[in-house]
């Protein structure tokens, strides 16, 4: 059985995307020594605003709600409590690449997804497999 995705519910998870992102990134960012792997995520976290922007500006009607941030708080601040650069690069790829997997997964379930709403989808893909190159001599 296969079930259709609508385009709210690809809106909500795109979003939630980018907020878990953001989230992770306002958490883990006070943790990084090395100066240039903070540039890095940080710019990322603008790269995020910026595409979240983008998308509660063409889709005003749709609620921003973070799902399972405690859950993402928590397990953020368990995994770093004894950590180094290294530990977080790897927590930003994991997200990374788990962001990646969802979205490309309702896009592909879902045909009929309007055109400015696959660019959204594929602006987080594209800044989400930048920073994951940007990430890997961090690992």
């Amino acid at each position: 059985m296969v079930i259709k995705v609508n385009k709210e519910t690809c809106i909500e998870e795109l979003l939630n995307g980018v907020n878990m992102g953001m989230v992770a990134i306002d958490h883990l960012v006070d943790k990084i020594e090395d100066k240039k792997l903070r540039d890095i995520v940080v710019h990322q976290r603008k790269a995020y605003a910026d595409l979240k922007e983008k998308i509660q500006h063409q889709y005003p009607q749709v609620e921003d709600v973070i799902k399972q941030k405690f859950m993402l708080e928590s397990m953020i601040e368990l995994k770093t409590v004894l950590t180094d650069d290294a530990k977080i690069a790897k927590m930003l790829t994991e997200g990374c690449n788990q962001a990646i997997m969802t979205v490309t997964h309702l896009l592909n379930k879902e045909d009929n997804i309007e055109m400015k709403l696959r660019n959204c989808v594929h602006d987080f893909e594209e800044i989400s497999e930048k920073y994951l190159e940007d990430l890997k001599s961090f690992l």
